[in-house]
């Protein structure tokens, strides 16, 4: 027994060293590897039909996206989470909008692509606006 406790801890220094290395090794291949994951993002609902205002926040206010892209870079989305922008034109009767992976702001340069988005579907709450016909007089 003695023997063997002697083997593994001879040349302590160089092993350590080692395994050391194979962990920065580790490190750097895995964040460069392409993956996906499944991030928080808040929505922004951006009305855009002048005779609607919103009149609350979305629901929900916050959606799963899944992202694709090196393991650093999605690291950097974890911690500064860009937004959903909904742009809502021609309400009508709408209370229920669509949105999509492509609405998700991403800086120009980023290496990282939103894939996909749940739930799909988000409601506002839209009044109309005080300069529109719908709303009637005060």
């Amino acid at each position: 027994m003695r023997q063997l406790l002697r083997r593994a801890t001879a040349h302590w220094k160089l092993k350590l060293a080692a395994l050391a290395l194979a962990i920065l090794l580790w490190v750097v291949f895995t964040a460069e590897q392409v993956t996906t994951q499944w991030l928080p993002v808040p929505v922004e609902a951006v009305v855009r039909d002048p005779g609607w205002v919103l009149a609350g926040r979305p629901e929900p206010a916050v959606v799963r996206v899944r992202f694709r892209g090196p393991g650093r870079e999605l690291w950097e989305v974890a911690l500064r989470p860009p937004s959903l922008v909904l742009p809502v034109r021609d309400v009508g009767t709408a209370r229920s909008f669509v949105v999509e992976a492509s609405m998700v702001d991403m800086p120009e340069r980023a290496r990282v692509t939103a894939t996909d988005v749940r739930p799909a579907v988000v409601r506002l709450d839209l009044r109309p606006s005080s300069s529109s016909p719908a709303a009637g007089p005060r």
